[in-house]
């Protein structure tokens, strides 16, 4: 029997070492294009901070792989063939399986902006994110980030510490108001501002202005107004990683539809994690 995950987070590990605790003979292969490890996603913040380093992020003790008799393939895969159990990846080969479990988490939102394509334009969720920010914001004066929950405020911050003018911009008429009372709402509002990053409320992107070199030059908002700008970082949200999924026939919702059993529509895969929406008709 071989088992084979796609995602390398905390569902498809979670799966990975309970797999091998109740089947000591199973073969299970892991297949990851983003990374060598799981790791929590707040740490990268940190790293760019240069508070730790990224080898610090992996959360067990070397050997992992080998201890667990677990196979990591690293690689992106393009196409899940489910009729002939194979998995299609980006350098063209193709990896076959018995059992398949989807667990390949969420992206960032993108909501179709003009400009959000140029370069100096990133969202912050994945290494490949942190590795593009930091070729993005070496010779940079000012950076816009999108964006009120949580990642954004991270993502100002990151700015903030590197000696950059960090300008957040959030939708509603004051951060986090759909979570927060009012009181503390206004509290938090105060913290940002004092700490050195500009927040500017109930204040929308409406577009992001080429520079000329195909890079983010500005940001125009849906009131008008232009602020100058050499980075922007959309933080609006999540959703759903079902780009491979989409490609296969396999039943997709608000995420892969699965059943209370995590089956999908396609037989013998599974999918688990945000990649997934319990559907109990699939």
């Amino acid at each position: 029997m071989h088992v084979v995950i796609l995602g390398n987070g905390i569902a498809g590990i979670t799966a990975a070492r309970t797999l091998r605790k109740r089947d000591a003979s199973v073969r299970i292969t892991v297949v990851s294009g983003e990374s060598d490890h799981h790791f929590s996603r707040p740490a990268l913040m940190y790293v760019y901070m240069g508070h730790m380093r990224y080898r610090d992020t992996v959360p067990y003790e070397p050997g992992f792989w080998t201890k667990n008799r677990i196979e990591l393939v690293r690689g992106w895969v393009v196409r899940i063939h489910a009729d002939a159990h194979e998995l299609e990846m980006d350098g063209g080969g193709r990896l076959a399986y018995d059992r398949l479990l989807i667990a390949t988490g969420s992206v960032p939102n993108r909501f179709g902006w003009p400009g959000q394509d140029l370069d100096r334009v990133h969202g912050m969720y994945s290494v490949q994110d942190l590795l593009a920010l930091e070729r993005a914001t070496p010779g940079i004066r000012t950076g816009v980030v999108v964006g009120g929950g949580l990642i954004g405020i991270e993502l100002a911050e990151m700015l903030h510490s590197r000696g950059r003018h960090a300008i957040l911009l959030v939708r509603e008429d004051s951060y986090w108001r759909n979570v927060l009372p009012r009181e503390e709402s206004d509290m938090v509002n105060r913290a940002i501002r004092a700490h050195g990053i500009e927040l500017r409320l109930s204040t929308e992107l409406a577009s992001i202005e080429d520079d000329g070199r195909g890079g983010a030059g500005a940001v125009q908002t849906a009131t008008g107004d232009r602020i100058e700008a050499q980075f922007v970082g959309l933080t609006a949200g999540v959703r759903p990683n079902t780009t491979v999924v989409e490609a296969s026939g396999i039943d997709i919702a608000r995420g892969v539809r699965v059943d209370e059993q995590l089956r999908t529509s396609a037989p013998d895969v599974w999918a688990a994690g945000d990649c997934a929406h319990v559907h109990p008709s699939v």
